[in-house]
């Protein structure tokens, strides 16, 4: 047995903890006492501990208390609860709660040295089961971003340069570009690789929830908050914390977000003590932040934290030649899941493909080619797409959008050209998807696969409504 293994004895019997620890030292494990409840969380606040031997009656915190305050600071614990009352009720709440097993009193030293060696198999099972689906993300984080155009083969330069560094990273790009894949292939080839990666959606928390999912809690920091609660900046650890649609961010939150960056230390709500925080930043988002900043809806002082390094993502309509490849992926990806054989995608397809502007980006050619799955047999027809999707979108290739001969082809006039068709087919979109939703917001905003407060501001970018 490896001497390092750590074992903590929380019980208010000071012989009793005297005898458990001389047994286990002698089977090879270093192990500690805890003579209280409140001593036994403040060890276990500096240090984690293999495996927990716990008694549940104790003053002035018992047990199930203790238990619960472990599993908050370390939720993979291995807790194993002692009681000399054998209370078959209390021992389910216990395991309900989290514990491996529970042992009576007087202790039977064969049945806990059995108990503590299987406790330790199953941590250790755990852990091989963690690293691996671990490397199963990193393999698929780094797979799923494809392209073989140039703009993509830059961006994988990119990637592999600035992730061997801790660098705060802004990734800028449309939605549906490939902004979670980037962070996450950033993480894969960082020195981070096995720590946790941390994301989060800063579109789709509650404002009154933001803090507390960050920052984590207290107990008794407010009404409901029944034991501590560790957030997100906790659970990065030193691995990476990816922080999506950035620019949605409360402006409350992006003070505390700014301290916490300048300072490397924040404090759980309801909270006094200061915790370090390790972790690399990465954050996303699809907003015009220098808009957002003149607006007063994001702080210029935090805008300049956060953008150490900008990767910008191109559109999917910038690198038409990955299209085809994207589409095979997709189409190779779905028929593993739904345990189906489609074959081939046809050449007219394909065109259509080539010939579509692509407004949802990847996001939403993976979503067309699983619909097309769903449909097929042998190969994906063009009636097998959505019709709809597809009649009222399209650009790039027809005679309609060619540029007119008397447009000057300066590069500069070019790019002028560029943006304003892609900003004139944009609004088209939005007002089409609007008045096919009967001016629903929520709903167009649901197909357009952005968020709410995207598309208000598109709206009220292209004057619409």
């Amino acid at each position: 047995m490896k001497a390092s293994r750590s074992i903590l004895i929380i019980d208010d019997e000071p012989e009793h903890c005297l005898v458990v620890s001389q047994a286990l030292q002698s089977g090879g494990y270093l192990a500690e006492v805890a003579n209280d409840g409140p001593r036994a969380i403040a060890l276990c606040q500096q240090k984690r501990y293999d495996l927990y031997l716990l008694d549940i009656r104790m003053l002035p915190l018992d047990g199930i208390q203790v238990l619960q305050e472990i599993r908050s600071l370390h939720p993979e614990a291995q807790i194993i609860m002692l009681s000399a009352l054998a209370d078959v009720d209390v021992a389910v709440k216990c395991m309900k709660l989290g514990a491996y097993d529970f042992l009576s009193k007087p202790i039977n030293f064969d049945e806990l040295r059995i108990t503590v060696a299987n406790a330790m198999k199953s941590m250790q099972l755990q852990q091989e089961v963690k690293s691996l689906r671990s490397q199963i993300n990193i393999q698929r984080s780094t797979d799923q971003l494809l392209g073989e155009s140039a703009k993509m083969q830059e961006l994988f330069h990119t990637v592999e340069q600035v992730a061997r560094h801790d660098i705060t990273v802004m990734i800028r790009g449309e939605s549906g570009t490939g902004k979670e894949l980037t962070a996450r292939a950033l993480h894969a080839n960082s020195g981070r690789a096995h720590k946790p990666f941390m994301s989060v959606d800063c579109a789709t928390l509650p404002e009154a929830l933001v803090e507390s999912e960050l920052f984590g809690y207290e107990r008794g920091a407010f009404t409901g908050a029944h034991s501590r609660k560790t957030g997100r900046f906790e659970q990065a650890g030193e691995g990476t914390l990816f922080l999506d649609e950035i620019g949605n961010l409360a402006t409350a939150v992006q003070v505390k977000l700014l301290r916490v960056l300048q300072e490397r230390r924040f404090t759980r709500l309801g909270g006094k003590e200061e915790l370090p925080f390790k972790a690399t930043v990465v954050t996303a988002t699809n907003l015009n932040l220098e808009r957002a900043i003149h607006e007063g809806r994001f702080r210029e002082d935090l805008y300049y934290r956060l953008n150490e390094f900008v990767i910008h993502l191109p559109p999917l309509r910038e690198r038409r030649e990955d299209i085809p490849l994207l589409a095979k992926n997709f189409l190779d990806g779905f028929n593993r899941k739904f345990e189906k054989n489609v074959g081939d995608i046809s050449p007219e397809v394909i065109s259509l493909f080539m010939a579509y502007h692509w407004p949802g980006n990847v996001r939403e050619i993976k979503n067309v080619i699983k619909r097309a799955v769903l449909l097929a047999d042998d190969v994906i027809e063009t009636t097998h797409l959505p019709d709809q999707h597809f009649s009222g979108h399209m650009s790039g290739l027809g005679a309609k959008d060619t540029v007119p001969a008397t447009t000057p082809c300066a590069a500069g006039a070019l790019k002028e050209i560029v943006r304003q068709e892609v900003s004139s087919l944009e609004s088209r979109v939005i007002r089409q998807t609007l008045e096919a939703c009967r001016w629903n917001r929520s709903l167009a905003a649901k197909q357009l696969e952005i968020d709410y407060k995207t598309l208000y501001n598109k709206m009220k970018e292209y004057h619409i409504g």
